[in-house]
């Protein structure tokens, strides 16, 4: 009652109306028509119902805003009643403060005033210009108007039956080759791959939103403002395309919506046969990643309602819902408001329709960017561990921690309502207990996975018997043999020549023999003596150059670690020529301790695996053996850092020993990929465990740190 005769008091006798360069667009939206007010100097849209926009126009200068109030009376639009009168004071300095009306209140210009919020926006906290800081560049509209003419036709019929034909070519070249691109999905984070994305990744986004003013200046709505906005530290380009909105066809503004994902599906689709056409190096990776990230990107940030991009304008104007985020907020925070503080029933003009819209968006949204944050935090901790921790550190103080602690001051304040300052001071201090309780028991893994290498059940080294050349190959490497099958033949010059020998003299010898064999009997004697020499020494030659000829003494797979092209090379005695490896269907996993004490593990447990050649296929598997202990030696090559896994090791006089005991289980899986590559294959192998909770992980990870820094 004091509020409003004050307001009255002060406001009343003023003559004030709406600034004459504001420009007005009436729209069709979910809850009847609606006024569109653009404001062309902070290039701010302000939304307004039929009753508000009575309100607004018949606020004019040529009367005072008691004699304007009394009018709105007599016409029925509002009441002499307090309640009424207070809300329209309230709306009067509602519009002053968005700078539509100018009030001779206060201390000094509105524009100075204006301009001192706008550069206090402009300098954010150190958390916000991480995430988010913008540097505008200057006013590009005149440089649009100017080369509008060489762009313009991708918003016409030219442009779109282009990118019909691109997309059916893509089609064709491309359809059935999804495997491949999800299998190099998985290099996109490594460490020669990621200038390739940045550079993607920047000079994709400059072409996103230039195609978006230039959308703008094709249906003559102005673009103000054009600059650099660094998310996470990476430039990327900006337009104000806020003008838009006061385009009057939908069609309109929901190309300009849609015009940065067009273009960049036309980038995609001539990236994408790029990648097609050529063979793995620079060009192929570049234009993989800008396939991924046109795709990928687009759908998770650009075309999702969810975040606030291009697809949520299109939604909030296919819906016809204006400020759909802050709306969905508001009407949350009003019925939060009245379930826990006791608040009175939110009083609002929502259609159901809206209201349902309201209550399933704002949660949605709060979700998808928790379950994102974490989701990128996850991708990144897999390559880079601290990193990965930074992030995700940072993302939790922003979207949870912040959040919480703004609710909380707010209720412990209570400053709207004294009333209920008593009951909002236990509200949150419930929250201060409760949140940190139920994020302790939040559950973080149900499985444990650890890194496997398919091994053979049985080798069979296949050796040089004697010094020889590769004369015939009959099996090379990867080759499925059965038992008995030939392999090669080696050959001897040598052990030949010398056969040839022997046999020559055994020839000698028996004519000798038949000679004076019933002449001189003690001739004869030395002569067969001399004969079952040679006999033995041809017998023994002749079973060596036999065993030139090598044959598989099980059914397996050729391996061979010798250079592919093995004809006429010449081979050591007991040099290794090849492997028979049977049974590839075993895998080798290693998990550390603190995997195996979570991990339900026992012979006959069922696992999942994914081998590294194809992330897209999950095979069966059954744990068939458990070392009896763990070790820090015999770590297969692959697993560790050397031959690209994760299992750190250093080396030792012996070999490599690993920085922690490894606990080595076989499992049989039920499929194999490409089975005549032989052992060898790397994968990823999922074992399930206990349901772990983020609070034991953090204590143990405490504990694990506390203890190390005693030993140090």
């Amino acid at each position: 009652m004091a509020e409003t005769s004050r307001n009255e008091r002060v406001l009343g006798p003023l003559k004030v109306g709406l600034r004459s360069d504001l420009h007005v667009t009436r729209q069709h939206t979910r809850g009847g028509p609606r006024y569109l007010v653009h404001d062309p100097v902070s290039f701010q849209n302000h939304s307004f119902s039929i009753e508000d926009y009575q309100i607004l126009v018949a606020i004019v200068r040529q009367r005072t805003l008691a004699d304007t109030f009394a009018e709105l009376v007599k016409r029925g639009q509002l009441e002499d009643n307090d309640e009424d009168k207070q809300g329209f004071y309230k709306f009067v300095l509602w519009l002053h403060g968005t700078g539509l009306l100018h009030l001779p209140i206060g201390n000094g210009d509105l524009l100075f005033e204006r301009h001192r919020k706008k550069q206090a926006v402009r300098r954010p906290r150190w958390h916000q210009a991480l995430m988010s800081y913008k540097i505008p560049l200057g006013n590009p509209d005149g440089f649009l108007r100017r080369s509008l003419r060489w762009c313009g036709w991708l918003f016409a019929t030219p442009g779109l039956l282009l990118w019909s034909a691109l997309m059916a070519t893509v089609a064709w070249k491309c359809l059935g080759r999804f495997d491949e691109l999800f299998a190099e999905s998985a290099e996109m984070l490594a460490i020669h791959n990621l200038p390739i994305l940045w550079l993607a990744l920047v000079a994709l986004k400059a072409i996103h939103e230039f195609v978006h003013a230039y959308a703008c200046r094709k249906f003559g709505a102005p673009v103000p403002e054009m600059g650099i906005v660094l998310v996470m530290m990476t430039p990327c380009a900006y337009v104000d395309a806020s003008a838009s909105w006061k385009l009057m066809r939908r069609r309109q503004r929901v190309v300009v919506a849609l015009a940065g994902m067009y273009v960049e599906s036309f980038v995609a689709g001539i990236a994408a046969l790029v990648w097609a056409g050529t063979q793995p190096g620079f060009a192929h990776d570049i234009a993989f990643n800008l396939v991924a990230l046109a795709s990928l990107v687009t759908v998770l940030f650009n075309l999702n309602p969810l975040m606030k991009y291009d697809g949520y304008y299109l939604f909030s104007d296919l819906a016809g819902v204006f400020n759909l985020q802050q709306r969905a907020t508001s009407h949350l925070s009003a019925w939060a408001s009245h379930l826990g503080l006791g608040t009175g029933r939110p009083r609002h003009a929502f259609t159901r329709g809206e209201c349902w819209l309201y209550l399933v968006y704002g949660p949605a949204t709060i979700i998808y960017r928790v379950v994102l944050a974490f989701g990128i935090t996850g991708l990144v901790m897999m390559q880079w561990p601290g990193a990965g921790l930074f992030l995700g550190i940072v993302f939790a103080w922003l979207l949870m921690v912040q959040p919480i602690l703004r609710l909380v001051r707010h209720l412990w304040s209570a400053q709207e309502q004294p009333a209920l300052r008593t009951r909002g001071r236990l509200v949150a201090i419930g929250l201060l207990v409760l949140v940190p309780f139920t994020v302790a028991f939040l559950p973080i893994s149900w499985n444990v996975t650890a890194p496997g290498i398919l091994d053979p059940r049985t080798r069979e080294s296949v050796r040089a018997p004697a010094n020889g050349f590769v004369d015939a190959l009959s099996a090379g490497n990867g080759v499925r043999v059965r038992a008995n099958e030939p392999l090669c033949v080696l050959r001897n010059p040598e052990l030949e020549m010398r056969l040839v020998q022997l046999q020559g003299e055994l020839e000698a010898e028996r004519i000798s023999l038949d000679t004076v064999e019933l002449d001189d009997t003690t001739q004869a004697a030395m002569h067969r003596a001399r004969l079952a020499h040679l006999e033995a020494g041809v017998t023994e030659i002749d079973k060596r150059l036999r065993a030139m000829s090598l044959i598989a003494h099980v059914e397996g797979t050729v391996t061979s670690s010798l250079d592919i092209d093995l004809d006429g090379r010449f081979l050591q005695q007991g040099e290794e020529l090849f492997q028979i490896q049977s049974e590839h269907r075993f895998l080798r996993m290693v998990l550390t301790d603190e995997a195996v004490s979570r991990a339900r593990l026992e012979i006959g447990t069922a696992a999942k695996v994914r081998f590294t050649c194809a992330p897209d296929q999950t095979v069966r598997a059954i744990v068939r053996e458990i070392r009896a202990s763990a070790s820090r030696a015999e770590i297969p090559l692959a697993l560790t850092m050397l031959g690209g896994g994760e299992v750190y090791v250093r080396a030792d006089a012996g070999g490599t020993l690993a920085d922690q005991p490894y606990l080595h289980v076989v499992l049989e899986v039920d499929a194999v990929p490409m089975q005549a590559q032989g052992s060898g294959l790397t994968a990823r192998v999922l074992l399930p465990a206990r349901v772990e909770v983020l609070g034991a992980w953090l204590q143990r990870r405490a504990c694990s740190f506390w203890n190390a820094w005693r030993m140090s």
